[in-house]
């Protein structure tokens, strides 16, 4: 039988709210950070020790599995890695978002 493969991936994102203790209660005492991404999901997840602030780029890494047998992939964010320049950040944003907008298909009417 096959095992699954585990992968990683990492995904450029941008910051819109630092979730600290000052809005709630923190159970797990880990920081964490709502982060729209590239491809207009918006998640939540660790910071880990980054000290980020909203408006911020950052790399987000992501664990995934293909499920054995099938071409099924399963993701989900893991935490921040990275805090990146917005010249950088906003160049990979660009990037990435370019990608996105070419190969989001049209609708056969309207475009």
């Amino acid at each position: 039988m096959e095992k699954d493969k585990e992968l990683k991936f990492y995904h450029i994102g941008r910051v819109i709210k630092v979730i600290d203790s000052k809005g709630g209660k923190n159970f797990d005492n880990k920081n964490k950070a709502a982060i729209e991404m590239w491809d207009n999901n918006v998640i939540t997840c660790e910071t880990g020790t980054a000290k980020v602030n909203e408006n911020d780029f950052v790399i987000v890494r992501f664990n995934g599995i293909i499920q054995s047998g099938s071409n099924n992939i399963f993701m989900s964010p893991s935490s921040v890695t990275d805090i990146v320049s917005e010249e950088v950040g906003g160049s990979i944003w660009r990037s990435y978002k370019s990608f996105y907008d070419k190969a989001k298909p049209s609708h056969p009417l309207t475009g």
